[in-house]
């Protein structure tokens, strides 16, 4: 029905009769006959399969009949070019066509455009005067709809609603004054069929129709300057490229949270061309017996928000490699009695690093994350390329630049953070904006492999126990026996309890303040908060310090006659995610020429300074995340010697005794 040709002037229509049996006959194409709106099938989930099929069919044949209605547009482009003004098809009537416009509110990226044809015209380009004593009328115009999207079903309801307007006998004057947006679903039977996305992007399909039909009939009908007042429109063209022009493709890591999700929706709304990928990293043939696997879980909820969405979701397993260059690294610094923190080696080695090897060859040209953190250009560097700033979320609980500080500048040329400008509050009111089928989905906790499963569990089942003893800090005496090095991390207070002698719980409260790996010793302290720690936890060494820029900043380069040097430098850190910063100052050493070891001293204690964590350095001045280091068991180096003379001490005087 989308292409032209002629029709007779309708009968008399003021109740919309001639447009509710278009509908009517659009929607029994669909459904069929029966009395249900789901069809003849028994089950439901069949039903609306069936139906969604038989929706994206349509869509795909509407490439071609929306080919053709753009005949119709050219025509008028046609005769705007010349001299006659009165009719392109060369009667009484002019045929008129709007611009493309995009649809908002639309989970996918639809574009749409109406053209009012002169009922009397026809394929021939002949003329018959309608009837009616105003040719002109929107009475004697009939719609023609063609668009596209970027998602088959999206596709498949615009080709039903262009079929549905372009009925025999249905005017312009029946859409605008007996079709209402809301309404459209329900006429077409495909409410409880379609989810709550799709059913509001057909309403906002039919008002920009409408809106269009509007703009038309006030302005060409009428005899106006063509011209718009732009105050007069509701509709937003969006920023997708016009018709023709390649959009940028973006492949999207999705993870079944809603931060991820609401990112996705967002670029999906800027234009670009989304491809969803959800990475399998569960080990599930290890680790099953642990717990649920959610993967599973996680996947479905992709799948729906994919759906809502009109993009495409690939699954890509990463296991082997995960388990190559995460869970080693994650056993390995255990093991060693070190903290390790697998969410950085995830997001350097895994999401932007063994992903963009999955990925290429594709063309993408970025990779986008729910991260929350942001991305600016900067200077350039030496060699003409444009720095690329990693700057803190303005949500300090949320922001994720801890986890994205060993990121290079290659890998962050390529990166996009949607809602990275965004409050964490802001993002869950843009999940129910959306209507997301997830938008209620509490967020995850814990480490992205783990799921469900503690981490006690996970490193029980790669390294077992090896208990030993537990040892004041200050005596020497033995309080208790841990079942291994790996359960306790330093400044840990929660959970020791259960490993001491009952004797010494009520001296507490205990903390974690150092491990010895070749005695397989903890110690701990119930003086913590003493002065005796105070340098323990504000001076510490840190090795395998990178920068984000690719090189030191200019603040820790002095240069002089002797050549360049290292020098202090001060910045604000973090040695944990979370909202905690602290000023400090970092002086690189000496005898590390690539300057990737240096002390580090806190203007304030820290809770725990856990050897094998990460020490993130952000600039005194803005938000910007410059590098990191990772914390070395250098400065219990002290600590242990004393802790050793305290315990020998302790030993001579029990043999006394």
């Amino acid at each position: 029905n989308a292409q032209p040709q002629g029709g007779d002037a309708p009968s008399a229509n003021n109740d919309g009769g001639a447009l509710r049996a278009s509908f009517d006959r659009v929607r029994r194409s669909i459904l069929g006959t029966g009395s249900s709106n789901l069809g003849d099938d028994d089950d439901k989930g069949d039903a609306t399969k069936r139906i969604n099929l038989a929706i994206v069919e349509r869509g795909q044949r509407f490439a071609s009949a929306s080919s053709a209605a753009s005949a119709w547009a050219n025509l008028d482009a046609a005769a705007d070019s010349s001299t006659t003004t009165s009719s392109a098809g060369g009667g009484g009537g002019a045929i008129l066509a709007s611009e493309r416009q995009r649809v908002p509110g639309c989970v996918a990226t639809v574009h749409v455009r109406t053209t009012l044809v002169p009922l009397g015209d026809t394929d021939d380009g002949e003329h018959v005067s309608a009837d009616g004593d105003d040719a002109a009328a929107p009475s004697n115009y009939r719609v023609v709809v063609d668009g596209d999207a970027d998602a088959l079903l999206s596709r498949g309801l615009l080709a039903l609603l262009s079929d549905a307007l372009g009925g025999e006998s249905v005017t312009a004057a029946d859409v605008l004054n007996h079709l209402e947006p809301d309404a459209v679903a329900d006429l077409l039977g495909l409410r409880p069929v379609l989810s709550t996305g799709r059913n509001d992007g057909v309403a906002s399909m039919t008002a920009v129709l409408r809106e269009q039909i509007r703009q038309q009939s006030v302005g060409g009908l009428s005899g106006k300057d063509e011209e718009e007042d732009s105050s007069t429109s509701t509709v937003d063209t969006g920023s997708a490229p016009r018709n023709g022009e390649k959009r940028p493709t973006v492949a999207m890591l999705l993870s079944g949270g809603v931060d991820s999700s609401v990112a996705l929706n967002l670029l999906v709304r800027e234009g670009y061309d989304v491809t969803a990928f959800y990475l399998k990293i569960w080990l599930e043939d290890e680790l099953s017996h642990l717990g649920q696997c959610p993967w599973e879980d996680d996947y479905s909820v992709c799948q729906a928000v994919c759906e809502q969405a009109g993009v495409p979701l690939e699954t890509v397993s990463l296991q082997k490699e995960y388990k190559d260059r995460v869970i080693s690294y994650t056993v390995d610094e255990a093991r060693k009695g070190r903290t390790p923190n697998p969410d950085i080696m995830c997001n350097s080695r895994v999401k932007f690093g063994c992903f963009y090897d999955a990925i290429a060859g594709r063309g993408f040209d970025y990779v986008a994350s729910g991260h929350y953190a942001q991305l600016v250009e900067g200077d350039e560097d030496g060699s003409g390329e444009r720095q690329m700033r990693l700057l803190r979320a303005p949500d300090p609980v949320k922001d994720q630049t801890y986890f994205l500080c060993a990121l290079t500048q290659e890998q962050l040329s390529r990166v996009k953070f949607p809602i990275g400008s965004f409050l964490k509050s802001e993002v869950r009111d843009l999940a129910q904006k959306f209507g997301l089928p997830n938008r209620n989905r509490p967020d995850s906790q814990g480490l992205c492999f783990l799921g469900k499963v503690k981490f006690d569990a996970f490193i029980n089942a790669y390294l077992g126990t090896n208990p030993g003893d537990i040892v004041d800090a200050t005596t020497g005496r033995v309080i208790g026996r841990h079942n291994g090095l790996w359960y306790h991390t330093v400044g840990q207070r929660k959970g020791i309890g259960k490993v001491l002698h009952p004797t010494e719980t009520a001296k507490g409260p205990w903390y974690i303040v150092a491990k010895d790996q070749e005695r397989n010793i903890v110690i701990a302290s119930n003086e913590y908060d003493q002065e005796a720690f105070e340098e323990a936890r504000s001076d510490f060494y840190v090795e395998d310090i990178t920068w984000v820029a690719g090189s030191p900043p200019s603040r820790l380069v002095q240069s002089d006659n002797d050549g360049e040097r290292w020098k202090d430098g001060r910045f604000t850190m973090k040695i944990r995610h979370g909202p905690t910063m602290v000023n400090g100052t970092l002086t690189l050493d000496e005898a590390e020429a690539d300057g990737t070891g240096g002390s580090v001293h806190l203007d304030s204690k820290d809770k725990g300074l856990a050897p094998g964590q990460y020490c993130v350095f952000y600039n005194l001045e803005d938000e910007e995340c410059l590098g990191a280091g990772v914390i070395s068991e250098r400065h219990w180096a002290k600590l242990l010697l004393e802790t050793n003379m305290s315990e020998e001490e302790g030993k001579e005087s029990a043999a006394v005794k």
